[in-house]
């Protein structure tokens, strides 16, 4: 009988998708990271998640409220944000999710 493979040793040491996934995922967190760094806190706590991908930007926010105080924000810090990622932001989007689910 094969020896049976923990998810955990996958995520953490496979090849492929899986590796893929895992890539997506720390550029996720990343991007996460640096946007809440341009962000006024407030504003920060709000957002949960962000990726950015050819020219754009995707930004998830708890309610409606804080994705419109989030899209005046956007002249702001776009450019500073894109030159700390090393990449071009030339649109963002703001995407509701009240749960993280």
């Amino acid at each position: 009988m094969k020896k049976l493979t923990p998810v955990s040793h996958l995520l953490a040491h496979g090849q492929g998708m899986l590796q893929r996934l895992r890539e997506g995922s720390a550029e996720a967190d990343r991007t996460l990271a640096a946007l809440r760094r341009h962000l006024p806190p407030e504003l920060s706590e709000q957002v949960w998640g962000a990726t950015a991908r050819t020219g754009t930007l995707t930004v998830l926010v708890r309610s409606s409220a804080w994705g419109t105080r989030l899209r005046y924000q956007a002249p702001r810090f776009k450019d500073a944000l894109a030159a700390e990622l090393g990449i071009a932001i030339d649109r963002v989007i703001v995407k509701v999710r009240s749960d993280r689910a």
